[in-house]
Order: structure tokens, then C-alpha cells, then sequence
């Protein structure tokens, strides 16, 4: 394990074949069965485990000193085993034939191995990367606590409590689909059944494609450059969730709003300052709309609700479409007791998701600000008239454009411009309230915020995902109810 890094620094600088070979023969069966258990495909899952060897080898030079290879070769057989379904599915559509799935002949697993298996991957990927990692040396690999410590740059002690709080946190997940049993036979059944041996040649014939450069089937190499491309988007989705973050916190300043008078209109000052009052006047508040935003070339479309109540009543929630079969979700709540927030995804294989409790109302809005695409910030934060909230940042110096309508209604617009980010409010004529925001953030300005987003996510690996262009961002609300009749059950999780 100590010199997993150092064979792969061998690879990288001499393209040893040896090096590599060792690397294949000492994970080669950790990779083939998370392949298999996600694509049920004997054949499917060599193929996989050969893509994921040679993205390892065109990575080899880029892994940080603290990669812990196991986790990271778990994660990238994941990206791929969805990436090749996806491929398989697309094949089967424009074919119009049906692929008979080969299921692996188990020789009769225990019960516990039966219900976690089709979930375990997929738990496994919405841990934290160290708790991920903790466990992938634990039980996929049965290092002892000693070993895991040393991996993780940590104590025995520290390695026993990170693996005891990540299975915990792994019961939970599998509780949430039914599966209920103690964190220490969950955590006895993945050492038992999580790795079977792959077929004696596919190591050989790794080492063979990758170390030699023999040709690999076009299939395996159409598998290696879309899942690097999802790679890639996962590492930039991650940055910009930060990134927004960081935009938004950076925009939330002291308010200076130049003093303009044209002749009878009203002036910024006192727009904003209408919209203020309105919001603090309210007893509750709905909504529910969609924020789009154009980077790179993608174009990224987040479908979100807001329901709230004062003093200490609301629930937002979020879903972004990433690719075919693949969903972001999340939401915040508090009944009036605790403040939390969710996340999860979901694909053609389930759901999964990832509960805590935030604090207080700012933390859970603070976090969800960029993965919500901004729902929780403009609009929630005003309502309850938090410190510092973004709808004031956002009109910092800000003058009056040409009046405009959004969804047939007649619309203030205020515009201001911050380092590198143009900011456009739309505000109702008729009744102060919201009604969309656009942000236009430079290229420049992008760029530094995902430099400060890598330090706070050992996700992103260096050199930064390619930025292009810069982002332009439109969150627009629609169907508003004000003070209707609300209670704390509205805003249990279950609704």
C-alpha cells in the first residue's frame, strides 16, 4: 500500500512495465467487482476494469501525494460503470434489440451481502472522500487500523473512529432503502463478499494494452474518453458549486446605491427599500421557478420550490438534470426544531442521498447556496432579513435600465456591476416582490473563484478543469403566494 504512489511516479517518469503490472495484479480484483456490481455483466466489467487501468495510466502523472489509489480507482470504475450502462443503453435504443444480460452465479451469498449489494456503490459514492477512502481500506482491501492510519495521514485511534463514523453513516444510507441491519454486519458482510477474483488473464492482458501499448477494443477506448469526459464535469461541477458560493458570499456587501433621479421615477434606494419592506411585512411566502446557466458551452437547468413561514418555517428544494440518467437533488427544511439539508442524486439504479443537520437557517442556505444554483439565497434570506443577504449585495452601486416584464408583469430593473460581475434585478411594479435575477460573471472572475473553491474540496485535481468563457446565470420566480395559511407539519421532510 506504502508504495502504490511510488510505482505509479516509476510508470509515469520511466513508463515501467513492471511498475504498472504490479499496480494491475495488486487491484485489479477491487476494480472488476465494483464494476460488476453495478453492470451485472461478467464481460461488461473486464471491460470496464481495462478502461479504468488506462485512464490510471494517462492520470499517473497528475495524482496528488495524498491519492489513497484504492479510493481513487474505486471512484473512477463507478464513473465508468455508469458511463458504460449509459453506452449500452444508447446501443440497445438505436439497435432496437434486446442484450441478454449475463448475471453473475454466486454461490448462495448471505442475506445481508444480497440486500446491500445492488445499493453499495452507489452508498459508497455519496460519502465524503476521506470516509470513502477509510472504508475502501478497511473492508474492500481489510487493512487494519494501523495501515488505514498511516494511508490517511492519521493516528490508529483517529483511523478507528473515521471508519466506525463512515460505516455508521453507510447503515444509514442502506436504512433509507429498507435495508436494516448493525453497522458491524454490514461492515463483516462487504470485507466477506466485496471483492471476487477476476478472470487469471485479465491482469495479463492490462498490463499487455496499457504498459505496451497494445491496441484496446474500440469499445473499451469510445468507454476510457467519454467516462475522462465525465470525470472532468463531475471535478467542474464540484468547482462551481464552490465557486457560486464564493460569487455569492462576495457579492453580499455594504450597500451603496448610487443616487439617481429621473425626474419623478423612483430611485434604486427607494426600490430596494420598498422590496425590503415587503418582504418583512409578509407572514409566509411560496414559490417555485427555474434558474438556467450557460458555461462552457453546457447549458445547466435547475427546477426549484420555495415554501416559507416566520419566524422559523420554510422548505426549498432543488433537481439539475446533469446527463441522461443522472439527477442532482437536495433540499433544506426545519419544522421550527432543527435546520437541515439533504442531498442525493438519481439515476436509472435508484436514489441515494446524504442527510445532516446545518445549525441554524444561514448555514443550511449558506451550503445549499451554490448547489441549489442560487435558490436559496436572493429571495429566502430577504424573507427572514438575514445579515449581510445577498439581494442587498447584489445592487451594490446599482442604477435604474429600462423598465421591463417578466411573465406579463411590469418589472423595475436595476443593474450594478461588482469585480468582474454584472447583477440585474427585476423587481414588481405592483408589489415589490422578486421576480428574476440574472448574473453575468466574467471569465476572470471564474477563475479566481475556483482557485479559491480548490482550496477548500481535495476533489478538483490540478490543472483546473478548462474555463472558457464565463458564466451567465438567469433564476426566475414564478407562481408567488403570499400569507397563506401555513404549519410546521407543511415543512416536514416527507412533504
Amino acid at each position: 500500500m506504502n508504495d502504490d504512489l511510488a510505482l505509479l511516479r516509476e510508470y509515469a517518469r520511466n513508463h515501467s512495465e513492471d511498475a504498472f503490472a504490479a499496480l494491475a495484479s495488486r487491484y485489479v480484483h477491487l476494480v472488476y467487482s465494483v464494476a460488476l456490481r453495478q453492470v451485472r455483466d461478467t464481460h461488461l466489467a473486464e471491460e470496464i476494469t481495462q478502461a479504468v487501468f488506462i485512464i490510471l495510466a494517462r492520470k499517473a502523472g497528475s495524482l496528488g501525494d495524498k491519492t489513497i489509489l484504492s479510493g481513487w480507482l474505486c471512484c473512477t470504475a463507478r464513473y465508468a460503470a455508469a458511463n458504460a450502462l449509459k453506452i449500452q443503453t444508447r446501443r440497445q435504443h438505436r439497435e432496437q434489440e434486446a442484450y441478454m444480460q449475463n448475471i453473475l452465479n454466486e454461490p448462495a451469498p448471505d442475506q445481508t451481502w444480497d440486500q446491500i449489494s445492488p445499493l453499495l456503490d452507489d452508498a459508497m459514492g455519496q460519502l465524503g472522500q476521506k470516509d470513502h477512502d477509510a472504508l475502501v481500506l478497511r473492508f474492500f482491501e481489510n487493512r487494519n487500523f494501523a495501515e488505514v492510519g498511516a494511508a490517511l495521514g492519521a493516528s490508529e485511534d483517529a483511523a478507528k473512529m473515521r471508519v466506525s463514523r463512515a460505516l455508521e453513516k453507510l447503515r444509514k444510507l442502506f436504512t433509507r432503502r429498507g435495508v436494516t441491519s448493525t453497522a458491524a454486519t454490514i461492515g463483516e458482510t462487504i470485507s466477506t463478499h466485496s471483492v471476487q477474483i477476476a478472470p487469471e488473464t485479465l491482469a495479463a492482458t492490462i498490463s499487455v494494452s496499457v504498459a505496451k501499448g497494445s491496441a484496446a477494443a474500440a469499445s473499451t477506448l469510445t468507454l476510457v474518453k467519454s467516462t475522462l469526459k465525465i470525470m472532468t464535469y463531475a471535478k467542474l461541477k464540484i468547482s462551481l458549486g464552490i465557486a457560486v458560493a464564493i460569487l455569492l458570499v462576495a457579492g453580499t456587501a455594504t450597500v451603496a446605491i448610487s443616487q439617481i433621479d429621473n425626474n419623478t421615477q423612483l430611485t434604486p434606494q427607494e426600490i430596494f427599500k420598498k422590496a425590503q419592506d415587503t418582504y418583512a411585512s409578509l407572514s409566509s411566502y411560496s414559490d417555485n421557478g427555474q434558474t438556467v446557466a450557460v458555461i462552457n458551452g453546457m447549458t445547466l437547468t435547475t427546477t426549484f420550490s420555495i415554501k416559507m413561514a416566520k419566524p422559523n418555517l420554510y422548505k426549498i428544494d432543488w433537481q439539475q438534470a446533469v446527463f441522461a440518467g443522472y439527477t442532482n437533488m437536495g433540499a433544506i427544511w426545519s419544522a421550527g426544531r432543527r435546520d437541515n439539508l439533504i442531498m442525493g442524486s438519481r439515476t436509472s439504479g435508484g436514489e441515494t442521498e446524504n442527510k445532516q443537520n446545518s445549525g441554524s437557517a444561514e448555514a443550511a442556505m449558506g451550503t445549499a447556496a451554490g448547489i441549489s444554483s442560487g435558490a436559496t439565497t436572493y429571495v429566502p434570506e430577504t424573507f427572514f432579513n438575514m445579515k449581510g443577504n445577498s439581494l442587498a449585495g447584489a445592487i451594490l452601486n446599482a442604477k435604474r435600465s429600462a423598465d421591463d416584464h417578466v411573465g406579463g408583469e411590469d418589472c423595475y430593473v436595476l443593474t450594478s456591476e461588482l469585480k468582474g460581475r454584472t447583477t440585474t434585478l427585476w423587481i414588481d411594479k405592483s408589489d415589490f416582490l422578486l421576480r428574476q435575477v440574472k448574473t453575468v460573471t466574467s471569465a476572470e472572475a471564474l477563475k479566481a473563484a475556483l482557485a479559491q473553491a480548490a482550496k477548500f474540496t481535495k476533489v478538483i485535481e490540478a490543472p483546473h478543469p478548462a474555463v472558457t468563457g464565463g458564466i451567465v446565470s438567469t433564476e426566475t420566480h414564478q407562481n408567488i403566494v403570499v400569507n397563506q395559511t401555513f404549519s410546521p407539519a407543511d415543512f416536514q421532510e416527507s412533504n
